[in-house]
């Protein structure tokens, strides 16, 4: 790294460090320089300055700065690059294990203790999960993974060195869930200290390196006892936006629901409508992959519709720029390259996967929808019968689900007998074209059923709730609109909730 002779250390920066135990010469090797704040909130090189510097380098240039004043005061220079702190160690733990923390001075703590591979976030910890930036993550509050990915792509393994408060879960849940638990391992703090500094303040560097060494990995198979696992925040259960379903189906991160419903009956529209609620609920991303829709125009104004509560007709242009800017801030689409150049690329389960996880990312989607299943391009191994083929299939879903902290939604088609069936009902999940596996494997199953002489009336069957806390089985009846797609609620008045035994979804 480069450093300009003016940008030097100076005696309260000196003293600083000191009272934190840390090395002067150890943050003056990293770049880390005092300096004085000037007009507009900009800060100059000073020796005898108040404000800590604390440059990100990025070959050779210095392309970021954060700035630590007395009273825990912190701010960062405008237009700095989102990167990690102290980024060069990225590259040199290749094939090795890179140390993370959740601020300037734990990291240096690690350092000056022998961790030489270790970084910190930037903008430090969110307040909680899914409490992200809302602009577009490969600018916003998680684009140092982004920027950073191929050099942490190399890494074997990560240690999550955080405050050990809810923000520094909150933020380990992010990290795990993007850089995927195989390769994470969590530290266990002495009580009374929330971070690596904590420990060397109070129990001496000896503590820190044994802290580091320690560190445990994240449990994801064979035999734990409970104190082998890290906390974590509390799961978060969504509202799908209709109070009267609420009751019935709570969604949450790491799930799998199947969606079902005879061909033209809204299963697409009220799906779409449900993660559009979920999205403006939570801040959200959500993934789309629907090969059977093109973006533009259909599903593009189907989204349009739904979040403006109009036809496209209807709609000025003011709400249309609206809806726009909510769709490219809100969802992210797994698709053919809009130029064209890609189009060859297979759209497999494979396929599905890899670019799902890379939009977790680069996105931080906390949804996928895959609609419909019968759209995407299967390939069973040699002598694979069908069956076992969605067997398999759902458990990579369910697998990427849990690892990655995303509900993810299947839209699959019954088999045609049951639209042609005298007595019509709801298709329940047996009724799948394909195999047992998709009333057996999710964690929620929906069925979505119009009948003819009931119009516009949707009638929401859910058919599948595995954990008691989600919901529980039953029927709830909505208005549908299919000049908008949107769904809304009766009078509850004219609504009757079934027992189980009449609910038709298994």
């Amino acid at each position: 790294m480069k450093t300009n002779e003016a940008m030097e250390l100076g005696p309260l920066g000196v003293k600083a460090f000191e009272g934190r135990k840390i090395r002067p010469e150890t943050a003056a090797r990293l770049g880390v320089f005092t300096g004085r704040g000037i007009s507009g909130g900009k800060v100059i090189p000073d020796r005898n300055g108040n404000i800590v510097v604390f440059p990100t380098f990025e070959n050779d240039a210095c392309v970021a700065e954060k700035y630590r004043a007395p009273g825990k005061k912190f701010w960062m220079r405008t237009g700095s690059k989102n990167l990690f702190w102290n980024l060069e160690a990225v590259e040199i733990a290749e094939k090795d294990r890179l140390i993370i923390t959740e601020g300037e001075i734990d990291a240096l703590t690690a350092i000056d203790c022998g961790f030489e591979k270790t970084v910190s976030v930037p903008n430090g910890a969110p307040a909680k999960v899914g409490d992200i930036d809302p602009s577009r993550e490969d600018s916003g509050r998680f684009a140092y993974l982004w920027n950073a990915r191929r050099e942490l792509a190399a890494v074997k393994e990560f240690i999550l060195a955080v405050d050990n408060d809810e923000p520094g879960q909150a933020l380990a849940e992010e990290l795990v869930r993007r850089l995927s638990a195989a390769r994470c391992f969590f530290v266990t703090y002495p009580e009374g200290c929330k971070d690596l500094n904590d420990v060397r303040m109070e129990y001496g560097p000896e503590a820190v390196v044994r802290v580091l060494n320690e560190a445990q990995r994240y449990p994801l198979r064979g035999l734990y006892r409970l104190s082998d696992y890290p906390d974590r925040p509390p799961i978060k259960l969504c509202q799908t936006g209709w109070v009267t379903l609420d009751e019935h189906l709570k969604l949450f991160p790491g799930e799998l629901m199947v969606v079902t419903g005879i061909p033209g009956h809204g299963k697409s529209s009220w799906t779409a409508h449900l993660i559009a609620n979920i999205v403006d609920a939570t801040g959200w991303r959500a993934g789309i992959f629907s090969p059977e829709m093109p973006l533009i125009p259909y599903l593009r104004d189907k989204l349009r519709g739904i979040k403006i509560g109009y036809p496209v007709a209807n709609m000025s242009a003011a709400q249309i720029n609206n809806a726009d800017d909510w769709i490219e801030d809100r969802f992210v689409f797994l698709d053919a390259d809009p130029s064209g150049a890609w189009d060859a690329e297979e759209r497999t389960l494979d396929w599905i996967i890899d670019k799902a996880t890379e939009a977790v990312m680069r996105d931080g989607i906390r949804i996928l929808l895959l609609d419909p299943w019968n759209e995407i391009e299967h390939s069973a191994r040699k002598g694979e019968m069908m069956g076992e083929y969605i067997g398999r299939a759902i458990r990579e879903l369910r697998r990427f689900a849990q690892h990655r902290g995303v509900i993810v939604i299947i839209v699959a088609h019954p088999t045609k007998d049951i639209a042609k069936e005298k007595e019509k009902r709801a298709p329940g999940l047996y009724d799948i074209d394909g195999s047992a596996h998709w009333a057996n494997k999710p964690d929620h199953g929906v069925a979505v059923y119009r009948a003819v002489d009931d119009g516009n009336l949707a009638e929401i069957h859910v058919g599948k709730v595995r954990f008691a806390d989600t919901g529980k089985r039953g029927k709830v009846t909505l208005q549908y609109d299919p000049e908008c797609q949107r769904y809304f609620l009766r009078d509850r008045s004219d609504e009757k909730v079934p027992d189980e035994g009449e609910i038709s979804a298994t």
